[in-house]
């Protein structure tokens, strides 16, 4: 009756981010663990995931973020980075 749900023992990375920035983190965690990927490959996973529109521009600022922060490595060129999660990530509260 209106009480909370008890707390899955997997974490879901739909469920507890609560800003933008936060899911675009939890998802390439939670998805892109073993290989490389794109900005476009963050972007349509995103919208699957959330069923909201985010724009290109948005997730390479965030995934640029996320570069600084240690979290992730990007190699190539601008308009063609390739990402891949950081050998050693970070101390990152995954949510």
């Amino acid at each position: 009756m209106g009480g909370l749900s008890p707390l899955s023992t997997e974490r879901d990375p739909t469920q507890y981010a609560r800003t933008k920035l936060d899911r675009v983190r939890d998802l390439v965690v939670h998805t892109f663990r073993q290989r490389t990927f794109s900005s476009d490959d963050v972007r349509r996973h995103y919208q699957q995931l959330y069923v909201e529109p985010i724009p290109l521009t948005t997730v390479a600022t965030y995934l640029s973020r996320l570069v600084d922060r240690g979290l992730l490595h990007r190699t190539g060129s601008p308009g063609r980075w390739r990402y891949s999660l950081a050998e050693r990530l970070p101390n990152v509260q995954v949510e």
